[in-house]
């Protein structure tokens, strides 16, 4: 390459590094993949995967730092609307994400070759690693998968992928704050919320209620749905901390009410609960990290007093939609919805045999038909609980890995800072706990964002502790 090639080549990485800096650059980066993912899984997800493919790695050529493929990376999977059949690997979408691997490959090891191995850098490798061979170990003794149904085997390798995506991140990632992720985390809650309120404007006409409704997105269920809504709002009241003026204040403010409808719209009854907890825990622990902390107590005041005045003074429409709300949670959420047999279904195949109890009988020791998004097929069943799905996964050693993986997770939040512990952190406890009776763990709507964020987090660490260093 010529000297005037390189010269010109580095003047438009500096202009385009001198554009992230701008302001405003994060939100109208994160809205723009957001709305491509939103109109690709309305339209055409297989398409819409390809284009997003195409700018994630114009992006990293340009910018050769994987934080900026943060928005695409974590959007990716919720731009599949259409479920998959247990008869057939859906082979387009897997070339297209390996391609996309392949080029991401490309760049970590370009990375590793400048700047050298990292492992310093990999706060939560070991717990995920224990949680990829806890899963794949029970595979050599996996006997329920029948002919034709060889894409179960697929299930075994999952934790694996995790890994590897985290792999990936945390050694192609440069110096750079948590906003970016942050704000993607807060698009996502958008991104789910106009998913969600799709789906309900189609299928209002078959109830009587919409909060009768229960749908597939493709990439899982309404209240999958209202998990990952769960899951992403935490980062909008960390954002909200590190406000600096009133109007940023209340423009993030703006994106948890619009969530809250979206959870609405998911007719979840533990998500109802989840994000309650949350915004109730969360608004008052901004208290104590937010930056103004006067103007705020006035707002979130003025907005209670409001909020109380509309709710009497259209109580025509409130009053009914609070009974309903309340009836779905405490009346029909008083039943387990055939959780309990599940977890003693989890339980039966635990205690099988002492390999079983130790090394656990494997992610799919019980297979059986189910509606599924691609309709009524066999399926590997899940288990509705975090530790129920673990122990089915990987028995005592499966249980040990997971503990392993929470205490690095807990540990590195902890690092970050005040602010982050008390928004993140909280917010991933919450969601913790909703795991212990709902999907979270080894679901792979679920996993893929928390490995991007563990890698966002455990870089961040890795850059202040150099920073620490040298004020030493």
């Amino acid at each position: 390459m010529s000297i005037s090639v390189k010269t010109s080549w580095q003047n438009l990485q500096n202009k385009l590094h001198n554009l992230t800096k701008w302001k405003y650059f994060n939100e109208f980066y994160a809205a723009i993949f957001m709305f491509i993912a939103l109109f690709s899984w309305r339209f055409n997800s297989l398409v819409g995967m390809s284009i997003v493919l195409v700018l994630a790695a114009i992006i990293l050529i340009l910018l050769d730092d994987f934080n900026y493929i943060l928005p695409p990376s974590i959007y990716f999977i919720f731009m599949i609307s259409e479920g998959f059949s247990s008869e057939q690997i859906p082979i387009p979408i897997i070339v297209v994400a390996s391609i996309f691997v392949l080029i991401a490959l490309f760049f970590v090891i370009k990375n590793i070759k400048q700047n050298g191995f990292k492992f310093k850098k990999m706060s939560s490798f070991y717990g995920l690693l224990g949680l990829a061979i806890m899963n794949l170990i029970p595979i050599i003794w996996c006997n329920t998968i029948e002919a034709g149904n060889e894409v179960f085997y697929f299930f075994y390798i999952a934790d694996l992928g995790y890994l590897i995506i985290y792999l990936l991140f945390i050694n192609g990632m440069k110096k750079l704050d948590l906003k970016l992720i942050a704000v993607s985390f807060t698009y996502l809650s958008l991104l789910i919320t106009f998913e969600c309120t799709y789906k309900v404007i189609e299928l209002k006409d078959t109830v009587s209620s919409i909060f009768d409704l229960w749908y597939y997105m493709g990439w899982g269920l309404c209240n999958e749905a209202g998990i990952m809504i769960c899951f992403s709002v935490p980062f909008i009241f960390y954002l909200m901390s590190q406000s600096t003026t009133l109007k940023d204040l209340i423009f993030q403010s703006l994106k948890i009410a619009i969530s809250v409808v979206g959870v609405l719209f998911t007719t979840s009854r533990g998500s109802y609960l989840c994000l309650a907890v949350e915004i109730i825990v969360l608004a008052i622990a901004l208290i104590f990290t937010t930056k103004l902390r006067k103007q705020y107590i006035i707002y979130i005041s003025s907005i209670l007093v409001v909020l109380i005045a509309l709710f009497f003074i259209m109580h025509d429409y409130t009053f009914p939609l609070v009974n309903k709300v309340i009836d779905s949670v405490f009346t029909m959420g008083l039943d387990d919805n055939g959780r309990v047999e599940l977890w003693e279904m989890a339980f039966n195949e635990f205690k099988q045999s002492p390999l079983d109890i130790i090394l656990g009988p494997g992610i799919c020791c019980v297979i059986d038909f189910r509606t599924t998004a691609a309709g009524y097929q066999l399926t590997p069943i899940v288990f509705h609980s975090t530790i129920a799905q673990t122990i089915a996964m990987g028995g005592i050693f499966g249980m040990l890995m997971l503990l392993l993986h929470l205490f690095e997770k807990y540990r590195n939040v902890i690092k970050i800072g005040l602010p982050f512990i008390l928004s993140i952190g909280l917010g991933y406890l919450i969601v913790d706990l909703y795991g212990l009776i709902d999907n979270t763990y080894h679901m792979f709507y679920y996993m893929i964002p928390l490995v991007i964020t563990l890698a966002a987090i455990d870089n961040t660490i890795y850059y202040k502790e150099i920073e620490n260093d040298s004020i030493k």
